[in-house]
């Protein structure tokens, strides 16, 4: 069983792949765009997700941590190869180099849950993911100012951007459109897996988890899309309130621990207005 679930987990990334290089070539005609759009969407939110919840119940920490750091490697490497500008090359390079930049993020996530000791540690551990989160794309944190430098044509942050997202953009011509999977950031896939793998670690509801991520992270790209949104939405608040939500029953804490988290969370958000001053005046 266990290695027919890893072998469907590779199959899954594989898939991934393919649609990644496969997609952009298919022309689909505008009066199917809209439902086309909307499966893509759904599909390829459920199978990224998908991804990040079954990485830590197949792929053992230790070997998650050796073959994430042999992933990377390769996909580094692959920055020096010279590609031929032809279209079809610069579709299937980039497939390649996603998926190993996907591989190489889930089982690194994944691979970090052991730091997690206890259940309860969950809950403080998610929400100030989602307070960094929230601060590093919207309140001058490091993805906000590198979304600005990229913005002003900085070489060098574009390339980071470019890096640090898996996308496939949706073009369109006279009769036909070429659509890709999602926008979904390299950082939210990374955590996603590390939250799902406690879930595992720990018996709690993987399930109602997982389905509560794909609606709210879909209904976050849609939010994305709004002309009045800021460029960039932090995309790990919607996982890890689909997380929380279905096991919140699962937490307990003493009155001491409580005050504890209180006392932390005080501290953090005043860390953080700290930097978004120094940042500002920089």
């Amino acid at each position: 069983m266990g290695k027919a679930r890893l072998l469907s987990w590779v199959v899954g990334l594989l898939l991934w792949g393919l649609l990644r290089g496969l997609l952009p070539l298919l022309p689909i005609p505008f009066s199917l765009l809209p439902i086309a759009w909307a499966l893509t969407l759904v599909g390829g939110v459920a199978l990224l997700l998908w991804l990040a919840l079954e990485v830590g119940k197949v792929v053992p920490s230790r070997l998650a941590v050796i073959s994430g750091l042999v992933i990377a490697g390769f996909r580094v490497a692959l920055t020096f190869l010279t590609v031929p500008k032809d279209f079809s090359w610069q579709i299937a390079f980039g497939s390649v180099a996603d998926t190993l930049t996907l591989t190489s993020a889930l089982l690194l996530g994944s691979a970090i849950s052991g730091l997690v000791r206890h259940a309860n540690l969950l809950l403080p551990v998610a929400i100030v993911l989602t307070v960094v989160d929230i601060w590093t794309v919207w309140f001058g944190g490091f993805v906000a100012q590198v979304y600005q430098r990229a913005q002003e044509g900085v070489a060098v942050a574009q390339k980071v951007v470019e890096a640090a997202t898996v996308k496939m953009p949706t073009v369109a011509t006279a009769h036909y459109a070429r659509i890709g999977i999602p926008v979904i950031g390299l950082g939210d896939l990374f955590f996603a897996a590390f939250l799902f793998a406690i879930l595992w670690r720990f018996g709690l509801n993987t399930r109602h988890a997982f389905i509560l991520s794909i609606v709210f992270v879909v209904v976050g790209l849609l939010i994305a899309q709004l002309p009045f949104v800021p460029f960039g939405i932090p995309g790990l608040p919607f996982i890890v309130l689909a997380i929380l939500l279905p096991n919140l029953r699962a937490f307990q804490y003493t009155p001491e621990e409580k005050k504890a988290l209180l006392i932390g969370g005080v501290f953090l958000f005043a860390l953080l207005a700290v930097f978004s001053i120094m940042v500002g005046r920089m």
